[in-house]
């Protein structure tokens, strides 16, 4: 084939963006900080949390998705992908009694189809699950990529509220959670998946993501990497056990959240 006539392209470095990954990496390799309470995770680890420093961040609970008549879910009519339901209910209560900041993001990710149309659209499909629908003063985000980061502002909303990790639910545990564990911790957010709050149209799937996030970081070489490469693993019994004294302490003040206004990157 004829060479193709590429223009020297140059690109230059975010370095304030570079110099501030740097710092959050070399405060991750000092370990962990101390939280209010402790959860148990798989492999007889611990991931801490605290309220004010630990989110609650929910993936992609849309009827599209859980519905037997949604636009993907028509077509796994007898797949698992409810299973993950109960669960997250549960989270969101538990998270919302201790006073964690909640964060949801919705997909306009359809496969290899972008469906932008549906944001803003009031779409019955597009939108949350009625059983776990955000409530006022949540974060929620609008995404076209597969993980919750790479398209949206879910950073800056975070950092924001100074949210250093997250525990993580919702759908679909090999596509979206796994994306979004992985942009989590490119960040240097630490990570722990709910893994019966988590679901997938097949079983296996969502049993190979689920070892896919958790054993690398259990081997010799990365076990002291709580939460980092890619999440630690805990169960929604475990989580609502850790979080429950929490519910009863004095409220924290609430955080001073500026008004972030993001323009589309139409």
């Amino acid at each position: 084939l004829p060479k193709a006539n590429v223009p020297k392209m140059t690109f230059a470095p975010d370095l304030k963006r570079r110099a501030e990954m740097s710092a959050r990496a070399k405060a991750a390799a000092e370990g962990a900080r101390p939280g209010e309470a402790s959860i148990a995770c798989r492999g007889d680890r611990a991931f801490p949390v605290a309220r004010s420093d630990t989110a609650l961040v929910i993936i992609d609970m849309q009827s599209d998705f859980l519905l037997p008549d949604g636009r993907i879910g028509q077509h796994y009519k007898d797949s698992p992908v409810t299973n993950g339901l109960a669960g997250v209910k549960r989270l969101l209560a538990s998270a919302r009694a201790a006073g964690l900041t909640v964060a949801h993001s919705r997909s306009h990710r359809y496969g290899a189809a972008v469906m932008d149309h549906f944001v803003g659209a009031g779409d019955a499909g597009y939108e949350f699950h009625p059983e776990v629908a955000p409530v006022p003063g949540e974060i929620v985000v609008d995404k076209w990529t597969f993980g919750a980061f790479a398209s949206t502002p879910l950073e800056e909303e975070l950092r924001a509220r100074g949210v250093e990790r997250i525990l993580l639910c919702g759908v679909l545990t090999n596509v979206c959670i796994f994306a979004t564990a992985s942009q989590a911790v490119d960040r240097f957010f630490r990570v722990c998946l709910v893994e019966d709050a988590c679901a997938a149209f097949d079983t296996e799937w969502h049993d190979m993501a689920i070892r896919l996030i958790s054993e690398p970081q259990m081997r010799k070489g990365h076990y002291g990497q709580v939460g980092l490469y890619f999440g630690e693993v805990a169960t929604v019994a475990g989580v609502e056990s850790s979080l429950k004294p929490l519910a009863s302490l004095p409220a924290l003040p609430k955080a001073n959240v500026p008004k972030m206004t993001f323009a589309p990157d139409l």
